[in-house]
């Protein structure tokens, strides 16, 4: 079973989403927090259920089901762990 790692990046993408959810309420940016956490960590399950971004080799995302728009997890699976290379918010600029 794969290793979920999360990269520095990431785990700052994580940090914003919380501060930004934490002006409005603070059980929404904890619930959010812990959605994202739980859905990435499930990839060690199953490490290949995310979608390819086409654009880059290797590069997969992951939908996160969180109120309206949600979260995007991109990673990637590198031998025996799987890579959260950041986390966007579902109306946020990204590659694909």
């Amino acid at each position: 079973m794969p290793k979920v790692v999360w990269s520095p990046t990431a785990s700052r993408d994580i940090d914003r989403h919380y501060n930004f959810l934490l002006t409005q309420d603070v059980t929404t940016a904890t619930k959010a927090v812990q959605k994202i956490i739980q859905t990435g960590g499930s990839l060690s399950q199953n490490p290949y259920r995310g979608t390819v971004v086409q654009s880059l080799a290797g590069l997969r995302k992951l939908l996160v089901s969180f109120g309206k728009y949600g979260y995007v997890i991109h990673y990637t699976v590198i031998e025996e762990e799987v890579v959260i290379l950041r986390v966007y918010h579902g109306r946020e600029n990204r590659p694909n």
